[in-house]
């Protein structure tokens, strides 16, 4: 088994020639390859079940079947195990999979003979070997395409892998790269991808590794990790699947990510925060502007007469495929996030025996719990009252969400997962109550009629006034 550490990262195709003009000058060429792959897997999909692929790959006259194994996933850099075996034709050998090493490897209760093709990448890629202040990576851009049936996914990505050095000089590289195309960081495989559209995934689900008992200095990393993790994946169905709820996610966990340092202020000190805080500081105004159009894409959608907003939903479709245009295409945004991840995967030690994890949550419940009540009681009226909340509500929405891993924490307060889902529903309720606006006026059904900023609020403020008679 060998251990492959990489970088993956997204471009739209109208910015490769700058790309490719820039790594063929500081790097050197490898290849030019025609590369055809076929996944495996049983009917319900029990390998991706287990976050292990396996697939057979044409390269020139040869075939390689590989198999890749549940992985890690640090601030944006891949890890995990790979076993690769040559075929002298284009057919699954399971013998193989039972060698010791493998086997131990081997997800549980998987009958091999049950294995079948899922779907196919079909792909040109490039390659390239780049070194720079001490690291080695292959840099390859693959363009393409996912299939499955009659339905196709277009493909197009930088992948940079680790051959030599310290696995942050990826980093350094990622830099350099977007200094020259939009490159946004991509944590869903190509794999991933061939499953959705097989429509064979499953939920994705992330949780942080901490414990009650665990220090603050080693909990903190964690919950960083967690919440940068969501945000990026979040915004890469939002970029590039058009997906209005990563829109949401998004937003949310840009928010929660940004408060986290301040919140833990006790185990972490401002300055080794600052890159980081810098970086998603330029993401707020586009991330909030996105999720505040999806949230109304979301009300509009949902209406029970479609003839009444089908003015002002084509009229907003436009704007949010405009902005999501706009967004995918700016570099600064694009390095922003990759500065980011850069910050968190090169965070030094933070200071140890300031507190456990347990008992900061406990803490920060205690300090926002309150708001809860007043949300079940008094359930404010006003677009003032709501918008006064809405920084607080926030972070009761952050502690409910570390609470469902860490239920000891929360000492019996009724914070589980329906609450966490209704917290959650009102930020994004509360997008639309920002100020200022950052929607224009949309045109009604009735001729010359528009609808602003004080309609759409009270819209959210009906949906806000429902979600408190739930919690």
């Amino acid at each position: 088994m060998t251990k492959e550490t990489e970088l993956k990262l997204r471009i739209s195709t109208q910015f490769l020639p700058a790309l490719t003009q820039f790594l063929n000058t500081q790097a050197r060429p490898q290849s030019h390859s025609t590369l055809k792959n076929w996944y495996l897997d049983t009917p319900a999909a029990a390998l991706s079940s287990a976050r292990a692929a396996l697939r057979i790959r044409q390269h020139g006259d040869g075939y390689e079947q590989t198999l890749k194994t549940r992985g890690q996933s640090t601030a944006g850099i891949h890890q995990r195990g790979e076993w690769n075996w040559p075929l002298t034709v284009p057919q699954l050998n399971t013998d193989v999979l039972q060698h010791a090493d493998v086997a131990d490897h081997w997800p549980a209760n998987i009958n091999t003979a049950e294995l079948g093709e899922i779907f196919t990448t079909h792909f040109e890629r490039q390659a390239w070997l780049w070194q720079l202040d001490g690291c080695e990576a292959e840099v390859v851009l693959d363009q393409g395409e996912v299939c499955t049936g009659h339905k196709t996914l277009p493909l197009c990505e930088v992948e940079l892998e680790l051959k030599q050095g310290d696995a942050a000089g990826l980093w350094v590289m990622a830099l350099r790269l977007a200094e020259h195309a939009p490159l946004w960081l991509s944590d869903i495989s190509k794999a991933e991808r061939g499953y959705r559209l097989a429509r064979l995934s499953q939920p994705w689900a992330q949780t942080p590794g901490v414990a009650a008992s665990d220090d603050m200095a080693i909990a903190l990393p964690q919950w960083l990790g967690y919440e940068f993790l969501h945000l990026q994946r979040a915004l890469e169905h939002c970029l590039w699947d058009c997906n209005i709820h990563g829109a949401l996610d998004a937003w949310t966990h840009w928010q929660a990510l940004r408060a986290l340092p301040q919140l833990a202020g006790k185990v972490i000190r401002r300055n080794q925060t600052r890159v980081l805080r810098d970086a998603l500081d330029q993401l707020q105004q586009p991330l909030q502007q996105l999720a505040a159009t999806a949230q109304l894409l979301s009300y509009l959608r949902s209406a029970d007469e479609e003839s009444d907003v089908h003015e002002e939903l084509n009229t907003l479709q436009a704007v949010w495929m405009g902005r999501l245009q706009q967004l995918r295409d700016d570099a600064v945004l694009a390095k922003a996030l990759t500065q980011a991840a850069a910050a968190l995967y090169v965070l030094p030690p933070l200071k140890s025996g300031s507190e456990q994890a347990g008992h900061w949550l406990r803490h920060l419940l205690r300090q926002h719990l309150p708001l809860l009540e007043q949300l079940k009681r008094q359930r404010p009226q006003s677009t003032e009252q709501w918008r006064g909340m809405s920084h607080e509500l926030s972070l009761l929405c952050q502690a409910c969400d570390y609470a469902r891993t860490l239920p000891e924490a929360a000492q019996g307060n009724p914070v589980g997962e329906p609450v966490w889902r209704a917290l959650s529903d009102m930020l994004n309720a509360e997008t639309l109550l920002q100020r200022p606006w950052s929607l224009p006026p949309l045109h009604t059904a009735d001729e010359g009629e528009q609808r602003g900023a004080d309609d759409y609020s009270g819209w959210a403020e009906e949906h806000l006034q429902h979600l408190a008679r739930q919690l």
